[in-house]
């Protein structure tokens, strides 16, 4: 027994937590206000340090006085080993004190299983006092001193006040609810205004900067607000709120425009004219927005907390407004999700203060050409900062120096998008993050000469000429991340396009080639930025990589490059931004000679990369844990490539097999995976799929000659995804862009050959004998000796319709055929498993239709007693019903 209570009631840790911790804790004279639990933290990313793994990560209790929070206990059950357990809440502690300048203000953490309580040092691993349960009595000497270490009288200074007046409520929401608040005053601007929906964006930009920049502005004031997920800040502080606007409404009809925009832009100029920065806004710009629109826009933004921590918040949400608001598609042009960001940062490696000999060191240039909003540098640079952090070999001044001089010397990018200026919109980014944005120029990259244009302004022809000079001779990068669009055409025939394309030698080797499309250009034109022996880690079309239209390309990779790498990501990867295009990381570096071999390849195909993004506004719980599912899979695809660099053999590509096709999916997998284990099972017998069924012919009465037929209607048969065969609609084959149809019968055996790999195989019921199928599927009839039933669910199953997308031709829409799909390994059960399986299916078959018949007994009753089967309301529905 002790002060709290009894031992004997503590049999969990959330009984150590609030039987015994709170209790302690409010002993020691702290108010439910500085008593801060779990669940209003914010979880930080704690570990890294001399190898030991990242993890998201925030204590059961942290105690806050006034500002700044001053120590946090971590609770455990009984029994734990406590031992265990130091890291995690001593890492937390190390994160919120970088946050400050040569001070410290966590001094400790608590770390308890309620038998054994430590106080440490934050920045120490062994315990400053340890106590027993029963030494928690008043009198005990060691309970006395560990009082007077953390007691609210001890800590407070004379600054402190319990009255600090009026206070301003921010909270962190989730990235769904940031979101939908963005898409409402972008909403709001357009239908209030009565403006275009991109000059709407535009005037979005402006008030969500300064937005930002009040967020950054209290997150360096008060850094402790990175550990909180409800902030309470004095109001009399707060500059972006209706009352501000309010207090000042007095002095200037519009003053969110008239005060803060124009601070910003008399900062901005001052430092654009030092040449410390590039131009975001134009000189004379002004929130073109009526004050009611404003205050409209501050109110639905004012209690939202936006500058977190990490780049993945801030780093989208320019994305998801232009994305909206019409640009990307034209253009081929899809903004990254943040979680392939991730990944593709870290498959770049970046080095930074890395021991090159002689005792010098060398920190990574890094460039993006079409780089968007930003995204892949912000990560770069906050990947590049924790490196910088985390080198425990520089004092923090030099920590502080090297920093600065990556920001604003190390990350490069370009782009050339007009309508917004993209350029101006990364510059931005960078900027809220830290910077990096007086080095992103606006220009079309692929553009070798940028020639000066007459209507170019004198400021544009500086930055042209700074680029010229920037990139002159090439050689320049270490390491290029990019996303180039896909899809952006270069012609021949327009004499802008051809001057490019006469200084591209992919161009030279096809005269007869019309276009290029311009993420091909940008293959060579990064080989020709970067360092001998520079890295390449792009986004690129699966077509690209597989597809026999790009045999010449995907020849030349290989003269410029040593392929090191290729991620597949996953089909819906770019959902946000409507694309439906396979993709995949590739990971270049550029030969040091045409001599040098090409060694063996990593290869991973990802299955929740970018699936973590999905396009939908409602958040729904399932999100957690794909975003979860997401950032392991990032982490366990970085761990194995560098276990691959070191000498691994998990998923190895052989040179010989990238001779071809690159591709993650032919070159890695092969069919047949569990072939060997059938062959090993008693009463199996594995055979090629042609020995248990053959492509139908059909007889000639069963063809249908579209244009000539002069029949009556025809149903298509619909075959869906569960593997059921159901009526389509009734057409006229005349009517039909086919020039042939053809009928099925039943015991057919109907797979989609584009869908296969979906479960869109079925068996043709009696019922729907006579209906007719297209080219696109494939019809099968079973052989004597088999069971379509059998056959049909052997096909239907997870390792069939695998092993049929492995042999599929086509990158986006994978299309099967009889001639890949016949020498499939096909596994055929014992008599015994055939015949229990047929049992079932009978049983199964007599409960639907027993269901069926009771199911329109009871309806066919409640229309009876109620009258509801009346000729009137067929004439209504019949006369009026609307079109389809």
């Amino acid at each position: 027994m002790n002060d709290f209570g009894l031992l004997q009631d503590i049999h969990n840790e959330a009984d150590v937590e609030q039987v015994f911790a709170r209790r302690f804790i409010e002993s020691l004279g702290y108010p439910d206000a500085e008593i801060r639990p779990k669940d209003s933290l914010t979880e930080l990313t704690v570990g890294g340090l001399r190898n030991q793994p990242t993890a998201l990560y925030r204590p059961d209790f942290a105690i806050k006085v006034g500002s700044e929070i001053r120590w946090i206990l971590e609770a455990k059950s009984p029994g734990e080993d406590l031992d265990q357990h130091v890291g995690q809440p001593r890492g937390y502690c190390a994160v919120l004190n970088g946050e400050f300048l040569n001070r410290n203000p966590v001094e400790h953490f608590v770390l308890t299983n309620g038998i054994l309580t430590r106080l440490y040092k934050w920045d120490f691993n062994e315990p400053l006092a340890e106590l027993g349960f029963e030494d928690f009595v008043a009198g005990n000497e060691r309970y006395e001193s560990l009082c007077s270490m953390l007691a609210r009288v001890n800590l407070i200074e004379p600054s402190d006040s319990d009255e600090i007046g009026a206070t301003h409520h921010l909270v962190k929401a989730p990235i769904g609810d940031v979101n939908a608040a963005f898409s409402s005053c972008h909403q709001h601007i357009y239908r209030s205004d009565n403006i275009s929906q991109a000059a709407a964006f535009s005037e979005f930009v402006k008030i969500v900067a300064l937005k930002l920049l009040e967020d950054r502005k209290i997150k360096f004031q008060y850094p402790s607000v990175l550990a909180e997920n409800q902030i309470e800040l004095p109001s009399s502080e707060m500059k972006f709120t209706t009352a501000w606007i309010e207090d000042h409404e007095h002095s200037t009809a519009n003053p969110l425009d008239t005060i803060l925009f124009m601070d910003f832009i008399r900062d901005m100029e001052h430092e654009i004219s030092t040449g410390n920065r590039k131009r975001i806004f134009d000189q004379d710009d002004h929130i073109d927005l009526s004050p009611e629109t404003i205050k409209g826009v501050v109110s639905k933004l004012e209690h939202l907390f936006l500058f977190g921590i990490d780049a993945d918040l801030n780093g989208r949400l320019f994305e998801t407004f232009l994305n909206a608001t019409m640009r990307g598609k034209d253009l081929g042009q899809y903004f990254t999700p943040r979680s392939l960001v991730k990944l593709g940062v870290g498959l770049g490696q970046l080095r930074v203060h890395a021991g090159v000999g002689n005792g010098q060191y060398h920190t990574d240039f890094v460039l993006d050409a079409c780089c968007g909003t930003g995204g892949f540098l912000i990560d770069a640079l906050a990947d590049m900062w924790s490196k910088v952090n985390r080198n425990e070999s520089l004092s923090d001044q030099e920590k502080d120096g090297l920093k600065m001089e990556i920001a604003n010397n190390h990350i490069c990018a370009i782009d050339v998008g007009r309508d917004p200026n993209l350029a101006r919109i990364a510059r931005l980014n960078m900027y809220l993050h830290g910077d990096g944005g007086s080095r992103v120029y606006h220009a079309d990259a692929l553009d070798k000469s940028l020639p000066d244009e007459p209507t170019d302004t004198p400021e544009f022809r500086a930055e042209k000429l700074q680029l010229r000079d920037l990139l002159r001779g090439g050689g320049v990068f270490d390491v290029v991340l990019t996303n180039p669009p896909f899809a952006k055409p270069y012609e021949r025939g327009k004499e802008t396009d051809l001057r490019i394309l006469s200084e591209y030698e992919i161009a030279t080797r096809r005269p007869a080639d019309r276009q290029f499309r311009s993420s091909l250009l940008f293959f060579e034109r990064y080989y020709d930025l970067l360092k001998i022996g520079g890295r390449l880690v792009s986004i690129i079309d699966d077509g690209i990589l597989s597809g026999r239209d790009y045999h010449w390309f995907r020849e030349f990779l290989r003269q410029k490059f040593l392929i090191r790498a290729v991620v597949s990501l996953p089909g819906d990867a770019f959902q946000r931004s409507k694309a439906r295009v396979k993709t995949s990381f590739i990971v270049l570096e550029k030969r040091r000679n045409e001599a040098e071999l090409q060694p063996a390849v990593f290869m991973y195909g990802c299955r929740y990369v970018g699936n973590d993004d999905p396009s939908r506004e409602r958040v729904l719980p399932q999100d957690t844990v794909v975003r979860q599912l997401a950032q392991d899979e990032i982490a366990k695809v970085l761990d194995e490539f560098s276990r691959f660099q070191s000498g691994s053999a998990a998923y190895v590509v052989s040179p010989d097999r990238i001779t071809d096709r690159l591709d993650v999916k032919h070159c890695l997998m092969r069919p047949g995976y569990m072939s060997e284990e059938w062959e090993n099972m008693d009463d199996v017998s594995v055979m090629k799929l042609s020995r248990v069924v053959d492509l139908k012919h059909f007889p000639t009465d069963d063809i249908i000659e579209c244009q000539s037929y002069e029949g009556s209607s025809v149903i298509y048969l619909r075959v869906r995804y569960d593997g059921q065969a159901e009526s389509g609609d009734e057409i006229y084959p005349t009517d039909t862009r086919h020039s042939k149809l053809y009928r099925v019968r039943t015991g057919d055996i109907v797979i989609s050959n584009i869908a296969a790999s979906y479960g869109s195989v079925a068996v043709v019921p009696s019922e729907l004998d006579g209906h007719v199928v297209s080219t696109e599927y494939t019809v099968l009839t079973v052989r004597s000796g088999f069971n379509p039933l059998v056959v049909w669910s052997i096909l239907r199953s997870e390792e069939l319709r695998a092993d049929m997308l492995l042999v599929g031709t086509g990158a986006n829409r994978t299309r099967i055929r009889w001639e890949t799909i016949k020498d499939l390994s096909f596994p055929y059960p014992s008599a015994d498993v055939i015949g229990s399986m047929v049992a079932r299916f009978s049983e199964a078959d007599e409960a639907e239709r027993r269901a069926t018949v009771a199911r329109n007994r009871a309806l066919d009753e409640l229309a009876a007693a109620l009258h509801l089967d009346q000729e009137h309301a067929r004439h209504i529905l019949d006369a009026f019903k609307p079109p389809r």
